[in-house]
């Protein structure tokens, strides 16, 4: 490969360097083992996302750095925070070896801290293009006494004062409240505002009648779907399933990451949550490749056992650490084993129930009314029926069922094919549907086009307006809310219950269930985008539990 520019030089040589060090590790460790293109793929690109000290130093849309010298870069806003009296010009203690730093022993030319300090703040001040941010502790945590800012600060304040004169410092200086919860946070004083909207309650009644509250108050920003990007059924779904985060990544650019953790000192003694399914994805993608590449352990693929080929994988999981040790590690390969082999042979079955493949179709369809939204994407992954009817496959490492015995089924999990449905009925396709999960068979029937396309319209509205501003909307609580069962306690959690309220933007929206549904919008949302998902769940979809029943060749429980 030949570089072209900078970068793919920069990357070569990261890419050289990489294999180098991956070349001298097992060196040093005396290996020298055949290892699959897969794992020597993914670990020498993984060593590409390592951390370095040699980072750029515009590599984002916003930069956080120390003043450096000759870092004089335009930018369109500069921001200098924490430009407190005694923190800058920063001071330089003498050590007590330092003989240039005695008194009557500076010479001309010395290098002084004070000094480059103060050459910084002018190349900052020179390097905003439109706006120059500083900001300071303008009074003390204690006694709420005045302090002044950075000399530096103070002498660009009288300079301004001196050649302009008039107001221009007051017109360019904002005194905030030390606390969030201060009252003139909510008087509508301009220039003041705060994230912290859970104290407006306390001052509702010094809140002036021009300051909107309760549902008047929540963030609406002007928007028009764009025609150029239609909408996908993974936007969509992705949307239904999480509506206050999807505004908050598209409109605002906000994104909330959970916290990292420290790495647990105690010894792991299974798998359990995001884990587990992490494993079970990745087991399961592994092994189905390794059957359509026609290799297992040595083997052709037809001769191959499942389950021994379920074990190969499991068994090189295990020694590369991701599996807990010893004991308790065949307790979770043996579980694990029972996980996947059902899910696998059932997918099997599927399979060979629909042989012939069949050519993706394209899905599109825009709303007659003043929504304005297309959607657009392909139905892929089709087969056929002996009788030609269309039918798509999806294999999911998720559990489906409520109630095994029941045969109740998670609706929260079929947000996608129920999505898929709509638009596929909508669109005119007539295709029938098989989902296999880790615990069932789904078979799903298509809707009927009129009522598919009155429910699309409804949703794609409800997809506008959750990009104006965002929706009291939460899915599991409202699929709650219209089987009648406890929406509070879905949406809050209890005990040993992680409730919805535990996703990020939600709880910064809406902290707790009465502000979800304070302003009265959630009973209608819930009504119009979980209402229908439930009745679809109860009547569009069939179940059968692995082991308790065949798929014949129509598609239909045998």
């Amino acid at each position: 490969m030949q570089a072209v520019d900078d970068a793919d030089r920069e990357m070569l040589a990261a890419l050289d360097g990489a294999l180098t060090r991956w070349q001298d590790a097992c060196e040093q460790a005396g290996f020298d083992e055949a290892v699959p293109l897969s794992v020597a793929r993914q670990a020498w690109l993984d060593a590409l996302e390592e951390p370095s000290l040699h980072q750029r130093f515009r590599a984002g849309g916003v930069t956080f750095c120390t003043l450096m010298p000759m870092r004089a870069i335009p930018f369109e806003v500069v921001c200098l925070l924490g430009m407190n009296d005694g923190d800058y010009p920063r001071r330089a203690p003498r050590s007590d070896f330092d003989l240039m730093g005695l008194p009557g022993q500076a010479r001309p030319g010395d290098r002084s801290r004070q000094s480059d300090d103060r050459q910084l703040m002018l190349e900052a001040l020179l390097s905003a293009r439109r706006t120059l941010y500083i900001s300071w502790t303008g009074r003390s945590v204690r006694d709420n006494s005045e302090q002044p800012p950075s000399v530096l600060v103070s002498q660009l304040r009288d300079y301004l004062a001196a050649g302009w004169g008039g107001d221009v410092l007051a017109q360019r200086t904002t005194e905030h409240p030390l606390q969030p919860f201060s009252r003139r946070y909510f008087e509508g004083q301009p220039g003041l505002w705060t994230h912290a909207c859970e104290w407006r309650a306390a001052h509702a009644d010094a809140v002036p009648a021009a300051v909107p509250t309760g549902a008047e108050s929540a963030v609406v920003l002007d928007w028009a779907p764009d025609v150029r990007k239609p909408l996908s059924l993974a936007q969509l779904s992705g949307f239904l399933r999480h509506p206050v985060k999807t505004f908050f990544r598209e409109r605002l650019g906000v994104v909330f990451d959970a916290a990292e953790e420290d790495a647990a000192d105690d010894e792991s003694f299974g798998l359990a949550g995001l884990e587990e399914y992490s494993v079970v994805r990745t087991l399961t993608t592994e092994v189905l490749a390794a059957l359509a590449l026609g290799v297992g352990e040595g083997q052709a693929a037809e001769d191959a056992d499942l389950s021994a080929l379920v074990a190969m994988h499991l068994q090189r999981l295990r020694h590369a650490g991701q599996l807990p040790l010893g004991g308790f590690a065949e307790r979770t390969q043996d579980q694990l084993q029972k996980v996947l082999l059902p899910l696998l042979q059932a997918w099997q079955a599927v399979q060979a129930q629909h042989p012939q493949a069949v050519a993706r179709v394209p899905l599109h369809w825009a709303s007659d009314d003043d929504v304005g939204v297309l959607l657009e994407d392909w139905l892929d992954q089709l087969r056929a029926r002996p009788n030609g009817m269309p039918v798509w496959l999806e294999l999911t490492p998720s559990k489906l069922l409520q109630d095994a015995k029941k045969r109740t089924l998670r609706a929260d999990k079929l947000l996608l094919p129920w999505v898929r449905s709509l638009a596929a009925a909508a669109s005119g396709v007539v295709v029938h549907g098989v989902l296999v999960g880790r615990d069932a068979t789904l078979q799903i029937e298509p809707l009927e086009t009129d009522a598919a396309r009155a429910t699309l319209a409804d949703v794609l509205r409800i997809w506008r307006q959750g990009m104006e501003g965002p929706l009291p909307l939460a899915l599991r609580t409202g699929l709650a809310l219209v089987a009648g069962g406890d929406a509070a306690a879905a949406y809050g959690g209890g005990f040993q219950r992680e409730g919805e309220v535990a996703e990020p933007c939600l709880a910064r929206m809406y902290p707790d269930f009465d502000a979800l549904t304070d302003d009265g919008r959630f009973e209608g949302l819930a009504q119009s985008v979980c209402g229908p998902l439930a009745q679809w769940v109860a009547t569009q979809v069939h179940a059968t539990p692995h082991g308790q029943g065949e798929i014949n060749a129509e598609g239909a429980p045998a």
